[in-house]
């Protein structure tokens, strides 16, 4: 995602869904402006606060997998700080998060376990991603994956 083969200004329009935490949100706004053409769009989401408060288990879990995470005042600043003008920003709602990805990946669960028999890597990615789905159904009101879409400016 660091050494990404493009060309300087060869999208009108790039998107980033569940992947810009790879190099963190702040760089990959960064990195990818060169990428737009002039008045291009950027669409990203990014994992997001929608409180401005929430229980210390959350915050603390969050803190230490990404510690970028933050409420949307905070992102769409840094969007405008790296060259964006913000268009418009969303929140994915719970139905994207269990029905869409959540319960397939529980589904798979069982195969993914059976194909690496025994490997405690497997395991260990198992039970992360099952703390995980359990953080987000107890916690769910407090974070979601925010959509940011913004156009580039000179």
């Amino acid at each position: 995602m660091e050494q990404l083969p493009f060309a300087e200004e060869e999208y009108d329009v790039l998107w980033s869904e569940g992947a810009i935490y790879n190099m963190g949100f702040e760089k990959g706004l960064n990195e990818w402006r060169r990428f737009l053409k002039p008045d291009g769009v950027l669409a990203v989401s990014e994992i997001t606060w929608i409180t401005s408060s929430r229980p210390p288990e959350l915050q603390q879990y969050w803190e230490a997998e990404y510690p970028e995470i933050a409420t949307a005042s905070s992102k769409i600043k840094i969007l405008e700080e790296s060259g964006y003008s913000p268009i418009g920003y969303f929140v994915l709602t719970e139905n994207c998060w269990l029905e869409n990805y959540y319960r397939p990946l529980q589904d798979g669960f069982h195969d993914f376990l059976a194909r690496h028999d025994g490997d405690e890597r497997a395991a260990s990615i198992v039970e992360a991603e099952k703390e995980q789905i359990a953080l987000y159904e107890k916690h769910k009101p407090y974070y979601s994956y925010g959509v940011y879409v913004a156009q580039k400016f000179d």
